[in-house]
């Protein structure tokens, strides 16, 4: 099975799960779970200009986003963890544009990824 089709790129899976090809399902299962629920949390927060939740989401999606290998989604999650750093100082102006186009870059990836991940599940 290839490691890349068009978005998705499985190679970090593969890698950690030693090509042990149950695992990669399980992670792929648990990938399809998960990345719609968690998006979904970050919607709400973003919404409700939860600055500090919403980094809290984001920065735990880092190291689900690795095994995805979509570099697009991961530079999106990584900016909106870093532009929501409430510690530092909550995002203002050009910052919650940024938040928000990052946001919606992620929403418009999404898709195109689950179904991607879903049709690797598929094929195994």
């Amino acid at each position: 099975m290839p490691t890349t089709v068009n978005i998705v790129n499985l190679d970090y899976l593969k890698l950690m799960t030693d090509g042990d090809e149950e695992m990669e399902q399980t992670m792929l299962e648990m990938l399809l779970s998960e990345l719609p629920e968690e998006f979904e949390k970050m919607e709400a927060l973003h919404a409700a200009h939860d600055w500090q939740d919403l980094n809290k989401v984001s920065h735990k999606m880092k190291s689900t986003l690795a095994f995805i290998g979509n570099e697009d989604l991961t530079n999106a999650n990584l900016k909106i963890e870093q532009l929501t750093k409430v510690a530092e100082r909550p995002p203002v102006g050009e910052d919650i544009n940024v938040v928000n186009d990052m946001m919606q870059q992620f929403g418009a990836l999404l898709p195109k990824v689950m179904k991607e991940l879903k049709q690797l599940l598929d094929s195994y």
